[in-house]
């Protein structure tokens, strides 16, 4: 009887590693889980952040274009549209700066 109990406390002890290892197992990938998860929020920051700058560039680069077309009808306008021109440009030469 004394061999089988030996057996018997034999497979006990594998079985308990073998159920240790996989626990081990367990908890690693729970870790990894949780870090992809972290990283996935990360990168949707990530990705709110570079669509916020994206839309700002947007806007800045809609501020140049129409800076720009402001500029040619400068460029094209005669003496006496200046000062209506002025007023029109305001928001891209400042306030009012009159000689």
């Amino acid at each position: 009887m004394e061999a089988f109990m030996s057996l018997k406390d034999e497979l006990i002890k594998k079985a308990e590693t073998q159920l240790e290892e996989w626990e081990k197992q367990a908890d690693s990938l729970k870790a990894k889980a949780k870090a992809k998860e972290a990283e996935a929020e990360n990168e949707k920051a990530s990705a709110d952040i570079q669509q916020s700058a994206s839309d700002t560039l947007r806007s800045v680069e809609d501020k140049i274009s129409d800076g720009r077309k402001k500029l040619d009808e400068l460029k094209q306008s005669g003496e006496d549209n200046i000062d209506s021109l002025r007023e029109r440009l305001s928001d891209l030469i400042g306030p009012d700066n009159k000689r």
